[in-house]
């Protein structure tokens, strides 16, 4: 308890030294969470965006380019635990023509049901309605693109070139780019029209309950098809340079906030290194009435310590004041600069939180050990020869 109050006096002695510490870390602590939490939040909304078409687990026929049955597939696959929707679905190279206008597109042609009760589609205009035969839903950047609207009539040509004329119903955005500008999604018998195949499906999607954790219902869909011709694959196979790249970009984020941390510390440690020094002749006396090398070095690493957690308890402070004034500052000036981001998306976890303070009150311990220990280690008779 005595140490405790040397330390405090020690840090009230150097306000200026002691306040620059203080800040140091607490500016480390609060760059970390905020970049952090804007880095996660980003991630979530991307990952959130691209699982709103993309399915969970993908099934096509490895020996065929269409599924002439896939009725039994989906009678098996849709028993399964956490399965929330079986997708039978074409997916096909086409192009749109509009006025004077033509684009390339990816034409999804999905069973209306699937449609209106299993995609997670966002209606921006009209609605998802596709039961009619000549049924078109675009996206609203592609709407953008064309100058469609809903009731508009547009061609989509395939690449066989037949031709079918369609009325937009729906205008769509899933806040992923690639999606609302590159895809378009119509009835699945309307595909099945366009490309004269008959009732034939190029894939069969799985929507899950728990996309994060899809390595059992793999497990259990691979199980129950019992057949080698059958090609399943993930969300996270089909998307994983996109995935790995995400992880690349935090892992360098991580790596440059922990050094940004390590330099606040190592000024912690400077601090405490010029306090060494002033304080020799106080460390003189304090072993010369008794004081053991363990006592002189817990007060040195209590000082390190307070300074360490003052930081953190003014970074817990300042970090939620600034993510709320940076959403509602992207919300006021940003909010639609950015297409796919109407406000920011900010997410950190618990765990996460707890891991950035473990650690920096680690490496604000260690910090503290070469000043203490050489201030443990002075002889009490030179520490009074000091001037």
């Amino acid at each position: 308890m005595v140490e405790f109050f040397i330390a405090i006096r020690h840090i009230l002695e150097r306000k200026f030294q002691s306040i620059f510490s203080i800040l140091g870390v607490a500016i480390a602590v609060t760059v970390f969470i905020v970049s952090l939490t804007v880095s996660n939040g980003l991630e979530k909304n991307m990952i959130s965006s691209l699982l709103t078409l993309s399915p969970h687990i993908l099934i096509k026929d490895s020996k065929k380019s269409f599924f002439e049955n896939y009725e039994d597939v989906i009678e098996k696959t849709k028993e399964i635990k956490d399965v929330k929707a079986v997708i039978p679905q074409i997916n096909s190279q086409s192009i749109i023509r509009f006025n004077n206008f033509a684009k390339g597109v990816l034409a999804k042609g999905i069973d209306a049901k699937n449609v209106k009760n299993d995609l997670n589609l966002r209606i921006v205009e009209g609605s998802n309605d596709v039961s009619e035969l000549e049924s078109i839903l675009i996206g609203e950047e592609l709407s953008n693109e064309l100058q469609l609207k809903v009731g508009d009539e547009l061609s989509l040509v395939s690449a066989e070139n037949k031709e079918l004329k369609l009325k937009v119903k729906g205008i769509f955005k899933t806040g992923f780019l690639d999606y609302d500008s590159n895809l378009v999604i119509v009835p699945l018998k309307t595909m099945q029209i366009i490309l004269e195949q008959g009732g034939v499906a190029t894939e069969i999607g799985i929507m899950t309950g728990h996309p994060q954790k899809i390595e059992k219902v793999m497990e259990k869909v691979l199980k129950k098809l019992q057949k080698s011709d059958f090609k399943v694959t993930s969300w996270k196979r089909i998307n994983h340079n996109l995935l790995n790249a995400v992880q690349f970009e935090r892992f360098v984020l991580i790596a440059i906030l922990s050094l940004l941390l390590i330099i606040a510390c190592f000024a912690v440690s400077v601090i405490l290194n010029m306090i060494v020094r002033e304080k020799i002749k106080d460390i003189g006396i304090l072993k010369s009435i008794g004081y053991t090398n363990r006592h002189i070095r817990n007060v040195f690493t209590i000082e390190g310590l307070i300074i360490g957690v003052s930081g953190m308890i003014l970074a817990s402070i300042i970090s939620p004041i600034i993510l709320l004034t940076l959403k509602k500052l992207f919300k006021m000036y940003m909010g639609n600069s950015y297409y796919y981001l109407e406000e920011l998306p900010l997410y950190i976890s618990i765990k996460e939180l707890s891991i950035i303070y473990v650690v920096a009150f680690a490496v604000v311990f260690i910090s503290t050990i070469y000043p203490a220990a050489k201030a443990a280690r002075m002889k009490p008779v030179e520490a009074l020869k000091y001037e």
